[in-house]
């Protein structure tokens, strides 16, 4: 049937079409009595969960939407809702024996963490708390990074200055690379398949191949025993200085920029991004009803969209 009426064939048309693209990006940082986060748009500060004691390291499971924290002194290991913009307290996942860096595995929602003793220990358990297991024992161990894509554990001890791996199963154990310090912080880059690292004695950054070649300094901050947790996001590397968070991009020979100061020293860092793309708002006249109609349609982020933790 052909219509007579030809104002109908202009108005039967998307009128508008809105298009909006979502990005935060944050950091998780800890104090001695609390855990915190800034905005890295707005530069606000917020504090998330407020504690009893110290905390030096921070862990996220990307499904279940947990932040895990170390609690040295207190022998446990603390979960709590993120993000969340209520109230929330920290419930127990584990009691072990002097925990000090965590790390999670999201695909296998298994807790990785290190106990720093004499008789020390690499440990894994799931996200309940549950089935606890030893990987690898040594003395003092520190940092820990899981490369989850080679399944290697790379973490270090206090008393040998070198970067080492051990398979997810314990069964393989490499020293990477020997170093002329301890240390304090290690992760695992999968878009430049290198491993950096920070320099406990010397203050120095660092990045080797994930093959144990190509050591570059991607920079020397000349603070010694004052510079402990980094992360990465996207082209840049945040870092813990005493009170200061900075961020350097991990290109060799750039220049920090202090992204946040607190009273006291911080030491637990953790980088955050929330991304998506919503498409809102079609916009069109209905013939049937005579009245202009809109709808709001939310697209998924595509893969290449995605970097560090996306949420919806």
């Amino acid at each position: 049937m052909r219509l007579t009426q030809p104002w109908l064939y202009m108005q039967v048309s998307v009128v508008a079409v809105c298009c909006v693209y979502c990005k935060q990006e944050k950091l998780l940082f800890t104090t001695a009595n609390n855990i915190q986060e800034i905005d890295l748009d707005t530069l606000v500060v917020k504090e998330l969960v407020y504690q009893s004691t110290e905390s030096y390291s921070l862990a996220y499971d990307e499904k279940e939407r947990y932040v895990y924290s170390s609690r040295l002194t207190e022998n446990t290991i603390v979960r709590f809702p993120y993000p969340n913009d209520q109230a929330v307290n920290s419930e127990t996942v584990v009691s072990t024996n002097r925990p000090y860096y965590v790390a999670f595995d999201s695909g296998n929602s298994h807790l990785y963490w290190t106990e720093l003793n004499t008789l020390g220990r690499v440990v894994r358990c799931k996200s309940d708390g549950s089935d606890v297991t030893t990987i690898v024992n040594g003395t003092l161990p520190i940092a820990l990074a899981l490369d989850t894509h080679d399944r290697w554990i790379y973490y270090s001890t206090e008393t040998s200055n070198a970067l080492l791996r051990v398979t997810f199963d314990g069964t393989e154990r490499q020293v990477v690379i020997n170093l002329s310090s301890r240390l304090i912080d290690i992760q695992v880059d999968f878009v430049d398949q290198r491993v950096y690292w920070m320099e406990y004695d010397t203050g120095d950054l660092k990045s080797v191949l994930n093959n144990g070649s190509d050591v570059k300094t991607v920079m020397s901050t000349y603070v010694k025993l004052y510079n402990r947790e980094i992360d990465i996001g996207g082209d840049y590397i945040f870092y813990t200085s005493y009170k200061n968070i900075l961020k350097v991009h991990k290109s060799s020979g750039k220049m920090p920029t202090v992204v946040h100061t607190e009273q006291v020293q911080i030491d637990g860092l953790l980088f955050y991004k929330l991304k998506s793309r919503n498409i809102s708002n079609f916009t069109w006249f209905s013939l049937h009803s005579g009245k202009l109609c809109s709808k709001n349609v939310s697209v998924q982020p595509r893969a290449d969209d995605s970097a560090g933790i996306t949420r919806e």
